[in-house]
């Protein structure tokens, strides 16, 4: 008998350690994050009245307040047509701080990775216009 209730108590023992084992164990979420691609380049700033003229390469008018920049020719693809890029999200981040704005035109002077920005993303991305470049990093939002 004293057998038999030494083996009760060890299978509830085993049991309740068993199952406070499971219970706290912690829980993971696995969630599929999306690759994000990042271009890193210089920025430059335009004035898009004066150089290249008020409607983008992409097509909707812009001009000095306009959330917008003009993506590197290697990256636009054919100067002479709207590109895949055109009228796409990007995050641009560079030392003065990031802002979200949309490719709307082509810098035929830029190389791979840079942008050409307005004065408005300009100032709020790289900092004052003294400084005439900067380095930025961008991807696709």
């Amino acid at each position: 008998m004293r057998q038999q209730f030494i083996q009760f108590f060890i299978t509830v023992l085993l049991s309740f350690i068993s199952f406070n084992m499971v219970q706290g164990a912690p829980i993971y979420h696995h969630s599929i994050e999306k690759r994000v691609e990042k271009y890193k380049g210089q920025a430059t700033f335009f004035f898009p009245d004066t150089e290249g003229g008020p409607y983008g390469a992409c097509g909707p008018k812009e001009d000095e307040n306009s959330l917008i920049v003009a993506l590197n020719h290697e990256q636009y693809g054919n100067m002479s047509s709207k590109s895949k890029w055109c009228g796409k999200k990007i995050r641009v981040e560079g030392k003065a701080g990031s802002m979200d704005v949309t490719i709307n035109d082509a810098c035929p002077g830029c190389g791979y990775g840079d942008l050409d920005l307005t004065p408005a993303v300009f100032e709020k991305v790289v900092g004052k216009f003294k400084l005439g470049v900067g380095p930025i990093t961008w991807y696709l939002i």
